[in-house]
């Protein structure tokens, strides 16, 4: 698939369906995580079972598919001890994404996107440590097949995620940046920060309001300014900021639930025809970019497409 085609159809404000989980997916399936890398390890421990998610999401409806590489940088296998792993990993995860989509997907434009994050980074590596990895990661994924890349920048300050934006936007493909965020008991305010749960997490970390970080994160490249892993009762605020702070196409793609190393928990979990009911408010809003974080699976992506008339496979 074209990186053009998928650019053409933001611009003329079609509706473009993101996958939901795809850790916590394997996690259902009986993947088990690893306590430094979470679900990468997965790429070599239980192959089938990360084609099994790819399909089940492109059964589902979804246009664009995320392949398994958001615990698979570097920075995060090096902390493992699998930091010979990178290149091979990598590959794996786009390979694995590709093999689903060209054996599943029909006739029906699918689009895979790479993820790239900071994750196992927090509260020890900085923006500079962690620009080589960045590069590097997306260099991998857009080489091996990668039609846009999905920066993933959960719980980070704002220096890594501009860090992000800045070593990716030039590698000729679009680059979609998700910033999490959360509600300020107190003012109301929405913050870049992350709280995954608003009922049932114990942390709550917030830096700077919401919009201006959006603001200065897509001065700096980006294709499109998504929410992301965020609790889903912050999002409809969250979409109201993207569309005030962001010109282009926005999203959003909400968790449910929280992480307990190395596993998920799965509490606040949301019925299909609730989030489906969510997502369409979303979109009525102005998001053109709508999927799930963890916690957020294929029935919940096949319970939206159904809605928004969208047919699948």
């Amino acid at each position: 698939m074209t990186a053009n085609t998928l650019a053409a159809k933001l611009s003329a404000g079609e509706l473009i369906v993101l996958d939901g989980a795809i850790g916590t997916e394997l996690e259902r399936l009986g993947a088990p995580m690893h306590n430094e890398i979470w679900c990468g390890n997965a790429l070599e421990t239980h192959p089938e079972l990360v084609r099994e998610v790819h399909r089940s999401y492109i059964a589902a409806g979804a246009d664009v598919i995320t392949a398994n590489s958001y615990s698979t940088a570097r920075h995060a296998l090096n902390l493992a001890g699998l930091g010979d792993k990178t290149f091979d990993w990598n590959q794996r995860a786009m390979k694995f994404a590709t093999e689903a989509r060209d054996s599943h997907a029909g006739d029906r434009p699918v689009w895979i996107a790479g993820s790239v994050s900071p994750f196992g980074s927090w509260q020890r590596m900085s923006a500079d440590e962690l620009r080589p990895s960045f590069a590097e990661q997306a260099r991998i994924l857009v080489d091996n097949g990668a039609d846009l890349l999905i920066l993933e920048t959960l719980a980070s300050p704002p220096d890594v995620v501009f860090a992000a934006v800045e070593e990716t936007a030039g590698l000729g493909v679009p680059v979609w940046v998700g910033i999490s965020c959360l509600e300020d008991r107190q003012s109301g305010a929405i913050m870049h920060g992350v709280e995954e749960s608003q009922e049932h997490g114990d942390t709550a970390r917030p830096y700077e309001p919401f919009g201006q970080v959006v603001e200065q994160a897509m001065s700096r490249g980006g294709s499109a300014a998504l929410m992301m892993h965020s609790d889903l009762n912050v999002t409809r605020g969250a979409v109201e900021i993207l569309r005030k702070h962001y010109d282009g196409a926005i999203g959003a793609y909400p968790n449910a639930g929280y992480w307990e190393r190395p596993t998920w928990a799965f509490v606040d979990q949301i019925e299909p025809d609730v989030f489906a009911a969510n997502a369409s408010e979303w979109v009525d809003l102005g998001a053109s970019i709508v999927g799930g974080c963890c916690g957020i699976g294929p029935a919940h992506i096949e319970a939206f497409t159904d809605r928004m008339g969208r047919r699948r496979n």
